[in-house]
């Protein structure tokens, strides 16, 4: 089975982004513990800090789809809805293996 990279944009509310840094850093905790989950962390936009990107690596696609389908995660969607500026912008990746060996650490 390949990995699956998933790439999540997330721009917060000003007015709410405290909020929401609450409910993201909850999701991330949670989806540690999710059998297949490889990477899950939430970084900030250099010079934007209302934008957050979140990276997923996940050993199979399986393994994304059961996360996907955890009904936590679509409450946890729910409450986050309302202190985003709009819907989050989801990429999933299928990596390439270009790169040298211990560098490409996402593959």
């Amino acid at each position: 089975m390949e990995p699956v990279i998933v790439v999540g944009t997330l721009r917060l509310r000003a007015d709410r982004a405290d909020e929401a840094r609450e409910v993201i850093a909850s999701v991330v905790e949670h989806t540690h513990r999710e059998p297949g989950c490889l990477t899950y962390a939430a970084h900030e936009v250099a010079g934007e800090p209302l934008t957050l990107v979140v990276i997923e690596k996940w050993a199979s696609r399986q393994h994304l789809d059961d996360h996907n389908a955890a009904p936590w995660l679509a409450d946890a969607f729910g409450r986050a809805g309302e202190l985003l500026t709009g819907a989050p912008e989801i990429q999933v990746l299928t990596p390439l293996g270009y790169g040298t060996a211990g560098k490409a650490a996402l593959r």
